[in-house]
């Protein structure tokens, strides 16, 4: 039971993490430990294809330290020409591959971003990949081991560790782009934007929120029996069920989240539930101690965003604005391009334009930018 304690805190701090961006310094230098790694990377791509592929979340930590420096300049320098990013994305899902590996010798030679890799003690590291929300990749790269080389013991702690550290990434996107990372969780029932729905110790529900509500009402894929959640296709049922035990498990044992895609027939596009234990329970709700919280996305509900409101408050020019409003709907650079007529090196120079008027680097802070003008009414009303 001892030597499963490591593996337990790294968990615990990993879910709180995923609800509270604080909490992710203390979750990476537990996780690193553990792992016996010098550091980590934490990344979320978004885009059908290598070439599409922009990233909307980056977090490097190395030996106890974040290092901002290096999220910008892998972003800014060397992200667009780095030959592993196409090789991680093809690679399967969960499946570890040795850094070394992921360039050719001659890339050895004169890949620059292969040379910094040297800087970031991660020339022997490692890299993982899971599928994220709605087409995204995360990845999670380990800088080298503190060891001589990465033992078997290491290797299946990593194994068994990198399903939750992806899915902990994804969680914490969708809350972002939800506009609510760092709320309690009886704040989290205000989001107009996510399903939020409470469970107890028992999995019974504590509570939902009124975007909960109506996916529960439709009928149509998840619903609401008896006071538990349940899914209508028997098989999807039987994965909820084990996903719910997983994060509520008996007699204090350190939960797991878990994600799923829950089909509808009366939409075509499946709802996607994750599923996150929030540590210790709290008394959020008349009493009920709240012990799993669980989000309900809907990947195809896009936001409808005046692209004139966004050309004022952002400063953009029409073209700008339009680029901005299309890539928050979640559209790639190619889907731009074709819609607009345009080549896609003339989307991506408005892009960068974007960019640089707005003091970013990343296609995420645009997109929550943007999405923080949804709620503001249009201006053609």
């Amino acid at each position: 039971m001892r030597a499963q304690d490591p593996l337990n805190r790294t968990l615990a701090l990993l879910h709180e993490a995923t609800l509270d961006d604080a909490r992710w310094f203390d979750a990476v230098c537990q996780l690193n430990k553990t792992c016996g790694t010098r550091g980590s990377v934490l990344v979320l791509l978004d885009g059908c294809s290598p070439a599409d592929m922009d990233v909307s979340f980056a977090r490097f930590w190395l030996n106890g330290q974040r290092r901002e420096d290096w999220e910008r300049k892998y972003v800014e320098d060397y992200f667009p020409w780095d030959p592993r990013v196409p090789r991680v994305l093809r690679q399967p899902c969960g499946e570890l591959s040795h850094t070394p590996d992921l360039y050719t010798e001659r890339e050895k030679r004169n890949s620059p971003a292969y040379e910094a890799l040297l800087d970031t003690e991660a020339q022997n590291g490692l890299h993982v990949r899971q599928a994220g929300p709605s087409g995204s990749h995360v990845a999670w790269i380990l800088a080298d081991s503190l060891e001589e080389g990465w033992t078997s013991a290491q290797v299946r702690l990593i194994h068994h560790l990198q399903p939750h550290v992806c899915r902990c990434v994804s969680m914490r996107q969708q809350l972002a782009e939800a506009r609510a990372l760092g709320t309690s969780l009886s704040g989290l029932l205000d989001s107009t934007r996510l399903g939020v729905i409470q469970l107890d110790q028992r999995g019974r529900i504590v509570t939902a929120n009124d975007r909960a509500l109506t996916f529960l009402k439709e009928g149509a894929g998840l619903g609401d029996e008896g006071g538990f959640l349940r899914a209508w296709l028997p098989m999807e049922n039987s994965e909820l069920s084990r996903l719910l035990a997983n994060a509520l498990p008996p007699f204090g044992a350190q939960g797991r989240a878990g994600s799923m895609v829950i089909t509808r027939s009366l939409a075509p596009t499946p709802l996607v539930i994750q599923i996150n234990p929030v540590g210790e329970p709290h008394p959020e709700w008349h009493g009920r101690q709240v012990a799993a919280l669980v989000l309900v996305v809907d990947p195809a509900r896009r936001s409808r965003i005046d692209p004139k409101l966004v050309a004022a408050a952002l400063g953009l020019t029409p073209m700008e604005s339009e680029v901005a409003v299309e890539l928050a709907a979640g559209h790639t650079i190619r889907d731009i391009a074709r819609s607009k007529g345009r080549s896609e090196g003339t989307v991506r120079a408005h892009v960068r334009r974007i960019f640089r008027k707005q003091g970013i680097s990343r296609q995420g802070d645009l997109v929550l930018r943007v999405m923080t003008l949804e709620d503001i009414p249009d201006s053609r009303d």
